[in-house]
């Protein structure tokens, strides 16, 4: 195996050639590269091996070039072991003239040599004495053991999100992100999480690799709830584009200089040239908030739904998010079905058509759902359906029922009476006179904001507001109104005149004050009584620590005055929410109240119907509140709508829809996987050691947290996702839900995967030297203790580490080549260690050199034997799972129509492709360490 003093670095040349060998001194896993193109400037090199591209700057490239010398042995693209001869250059490549194992001779350019060939680092690092502190050994052994954990993990990507561990969720999201090509549309109701679904979908498959670019669309009230969401629940950052951004960019496609975008629908048909460019973005995956304002019939389609139809066209990966998959037309709901798949969803009238045969089934399972005999027609249906299997237990039945019929593969719907868990709901309203400055204002749903700066002093709402705080007190209460202008002045008001300091929350404040006032309000001892906030508090914020709300006005749309309610009507919320509404009589206020209240009945539960029946009769809503009087026809007609509505919604109710939504069982063991993560040690003491090795200074900060600062003397000036100033970090779920301005560390975090990437994708801890006392050992007594990888380099993307993980073997050789590793583990074999001893460790390495590369070479060929049991159980893994689902699809498919023929095909090439990587599946020596007992 080629060693370190055969890597060949000339300071003096600068020049890349086409064609040369270079190796990533950073990411050396990605096997040997070739210079593709090059100039002054910069290089570009290609890695065959693990499919990447890297552009360098050609001054600085973190690159070693490649040359071998005479007797070194090498290897060509077919995986011949050739043994060198001699070199020659020519026009800056090099040719080796090398024998094969026959004894001809050959030549063999160096472009020839194979992608895959490993160089035996560790071994020289040792050998030449550039040993590491011992912790950044025992650090990389834990990095590798843990990588395997976590990608053998069921709940890999799916840990790291600060979210409450909500089984539905975590049901949909690992259900969709283990699909070859996933294109669904969630449809949850209001409260139930969509957006969190689809942010740990997307997270999964980003940290799988299996998508890099995503677009999410959202209307333009939601980019800001977005974007936070995004950052502060998955740790995922969005460029938001706007016009003004687009215009900004200087890259040929303004789309192309970011890998993920957040942008308004409106902003993306605002002109052909940003559509153009959209559209020429090629992206892996493309997300769309609130996807039934996109408009579709038969005979007509909005040019926001054509520029949406052409990006799902055209990009593997689909999220259709909306609340409302059939209440605004059986249309419209096709339109979005259409866009996932227009092959199944091709013609409208055969859609219905199939939705109508569809109902005897989803009454038939609705039976078996509930225990109730089927009739004589039921059977024989059963009996048609699955033939045989029709006399199955009712479990299967049901079972076999949710694969074969209906929309459930693309169509996911949870609703409030299929998921448990929330609390109950009551109702405080608050009847006000009506102020005389206001007599004009009667119409106005914020009156507030149309008369002036000195409102607090004449509207009734702001001492009802006083009064109900101090008696209520010292219980949290989170205070919600529409305008950011009432929020300062309402804190104003409280502080100023009755002494009661509240937090406030508002879109004009930064992310990180937001996060802070948010914090001060979630601190239980020393905290604030109350949050005040603008309509963005009901914009992806939880606070379901409180259970006192009140809404000081109402909104227009019911779907925000959900949002708001939903800000503390959470899964795990185990108070009744009080709901305080305020109203001032005679005016809009009170209009809006008897709507809510006596209409849709929105207060104390979730109204199912209510976008329905607003979409009906807002016009005569808005007119009742430009003349606010006797309203009472309009809310009986909106209590008539809404009974009718929603007892549609009910009769119509699919069972197997919500079942396929939400299994139970499955769910439940995806929550205790979580619950309970596998750790090869625990991440506090892991991070811990890891801060002390590199320099960062770190101290207990409130609550059980963490604060971290860079230290005067780190390893770098550059540590993962550390700012130059203090941070606080939590690892407890509980208290990263309640301060969202600490970061929530698990394993699946940047810091930590940016840590444990710093050390298995360099030469940190590759080489050390330890002397260390054991009482049945004595003193000179010598071990090598040597870690093996067994990997895989495959393209991104395939999800190779979960078949085969990258498989770190330890060997424990005595003199005689014993391996000891089952006698004595690596945590008992801490002591002194020789980096600061320099003297020492020559001394020790340069009496066991010999010694060493004879064990070193024993070790290799015990870790080569290895290889074949490893490699064919990922083999045989690889094989049970895609294949096992390949031929449920293929029979599916014969029978229910959303199973698509591009899934089932893009699965088989995954499949090969497994197949064909993990033969070429390699050991490589990663690090090694000298033991020597005192």
């Amino acid at each position: 195996m080629p060693t370190l003093s055969q890597i060949w670095i000339d300071d003096v040349q600068t020049e890349f050639v086409a064609g040369q060998r270079w190796l990533s001194e950073a990411e050396p896993d990605l096997g040997l590269g070739i210079v593709e193109e090059a100039d002054a400037r910069h290089v570009l090199i290609r890695f065959a091996a693990s499919g990447e591209t890297r552009n360098y700057a050609a001054r600085n490239a973190p690159l070693s070039r490649v040359r071998f010398a005479a007797d070194d042995h090498i290897q060509d693209q077919a995986g011949m072991e050739l043994q060198v001869v001699s070199v020659e250059e020519r026009d800056g490549t090099l040719v080796y003239h090398a024998v094969t194992p026959d004894g001809d001779e050959i030549s063999l350019p160096e472009q020839g040599l194979s992608d895959r060939l490993r160089l035996n680092r560790p071994q020289d690092k040792l050998l030449a004495r550039r040993i590491d502190p011992d912790i950044w050994f025992t650090l990389r052994y834990q990095s590798w053991l843990q990588q395997a954990t976590l990608w053998s993990s069921p709940v890999y990507g799916l840990q790291g999100a600060r979210i409450d561990l909500i089984a539905h969720q975590l049901f949909i999201a690992a259900e969709v992100a283990s699909r070859a090509a996933p294109r669904v549309l969630l449809a949850d109701e209001v409260g139930l999480g969509k957006t969190i679904e689809a942010g740990l979908i997307l997270h999964r498959l980003v940290l799988t690799q299996r998508v890099q670019r995503v677009l999410v669309i959202v209307p333009d009230a939601l980019v800001n709830q977005w974007l936070i969401e995004m950052l502060r629940r998955f740790n995922l950052t969005f460029a938001v584009f706007d016009q003004e951004r687009f215009e900004a960019s200087d890259h040929t496609n303004p789309f192309q200089g970011e890998q993920r975008v957040l942008c308004s629908l409106s902003f993306l048909t605002s002109s052909p040239e940003v559509a153009r460019a959209a559209l020429a973005g090629e992206w892996d995956m493309l997300i769309v908030d609130e996807a039934h304002h996109l408009a579709w019939s038969e005979h007509e389609t909005s040019l926001a739904y054509q520029l949406v139809e052409e990006l799902a066209l055209t990009t593997p990966d689909v999220l259709l998010l909306t609340a409302t998959p059939e209440q605004l037309g059986r249309a419209g709901h096709f339109g979005r079905l259409r866009l996932l798949d227009p092959q199944r969803f091709h013609d409208y009238p055969s859609f219905v058509a199939e939705e109508e045969a569809y109902a005897p089934v989803a009454e038939l399972a609705a039976n078996l759902l509930d225990g109730k005999p089927l009739t004589q027609a039921q059977q024989r249906l059963l009996h048609s359906l699955l033939g045989d299997e029709a006399d199955l237990p009712t479990q299967q039945i049901i079972e076999r029922l949710i694969d074969r019929h209906g929309t459930g593969r693309v169509l996911f719907r949870n609703t409030r009476q299929a998921i448990k868990g929330f609390p109950a709901r009551h109702l405080n309203s608050y009847a006000l006179p009506q102020p005389e400055a206001y007599t004009d204002l009667s119409s106005a749903i914020q009156p507030e904001a149309l008369f002036g700066d000195d409102w607090t002093a004449i509207d009734p709402r702001v001492n009802w507001l006083r009064g109900l705080l101090t008696q209520l007190a010292p219980a949290k209460v989170l205070v919600i109104c529409a305008q950011a202008q009432s929020v300062v002045a309402l804190r104003d008001f409280l502080l100023e005149r009755c002494a009661i300091h509240a937090a406030m929350f508002h879109e004009h404040m930064e992310i990180v004050a937001r996060d802070r006032a948010a914090a001060f309000f979630a601190d239980m001892d020393e905290g604030s009584q109350v949050l005040i906030c603008s309509e963005i508090g009901s914009e992806g914020r939880n606070f379901q620590f409180a259970h006192h709300l009140v809404l000081f006005d109402l909104p227009l749309e019911p779907d925000l005055l959900e949002q708001r309610i939903g800000r503390l009507d959470r899964i795990g919320q185990r108070e009744t929410i009080e709901i305080h509404v305020p109203y001032i009589e005679g005016t809009a206020n009170e209009v809006l109240l008897r709507w809510y209240r006596n209409g849709l009945s929105s207060f104390e539960a979730t109204c199912p119907a209510a976008s329905a029946v607003y979409d009906q009769l807002g016009d005569a809503l808005k007119a009742a509140l430009a003349e606010p009087g006797d309203s009472s026809a309009l809310v009986r007609e909106a209590a008539a709508l809404t009974q009718q509505i929603n007892a549609e919604l009910e009769n119509g109710r699919d069972r197997l829809l919500e079942l396929h939504s939400h299994q139970p069982e499955q769910a439940k063991a995806l929550v205790e996987a979580m619950r309970h993560c596998s750790e090869v040690t625990p991440l506090p003491d892991y991070m811990a050691a890891y801060w002390d090795a590199f320099g960062i200074e770190h101290e207990p900060g409130p609550g059980g947290s963490t604060v971290l600062r860079p230290g005067a003397h780190m390893l770098s000036d550059h540590f993962p996702t550390l700012s130059h100033e203090a941070s606080t970090v939590t690892f407890n779920r509980g208290h990263a839900l309640a301060h969202e301005d600490r970061q929530f560390l698990t394993w699946e975090h940047p810091m930590v995967q940016g840590c444990m990437e710093m050390l298995t994708s360099g030469e940190l801890g590759a080489a050390s030297v330890t002397v260390c006392s054991h009482p049945d050992f004595k003193t000179g007594t010598v071990f090598l203790e040597a870690l093996y990888l067994i990997e895989c380099l495959a393209p991104t993307g395939l999800e190779m580490q979960r078949y085969l993980p990258p498989t770190c073997l330890r060997f424990l050789l005595d003199a005689q080549g014993r391996d000891r590793a089952g006698e004595l583990a690596h945590e008992q074999l801490s002591g002194l260690c020789l980096s600061q001893n320099r003297k020492l460790a020559e001394t020790v390495i340069a009496s066991q050199t010999e010694r060493a590369k004879a064990l070193l070479q024993f070790a290799t060929g015990l870790a080569e034997g290895t290889v074949g049991d490893v490699v064919n159980a990922a083999v045989a893994q690889v094989d049970a799972e895609l294949s096992a689902e390949r031929q449920r699809l293929t029979a599916l498919a014969k029978v229910n129509p959303n199973v698509r023929e591009d899934e089932i095909e893009r699965l088989e090439v995954r499949h090969q492709a497994l197949l064909d990587h993990l033969a070429l599946t390699r050991v490589r020596l990663d690090a090694v360490r000298l033991v020597v007992m005192r």
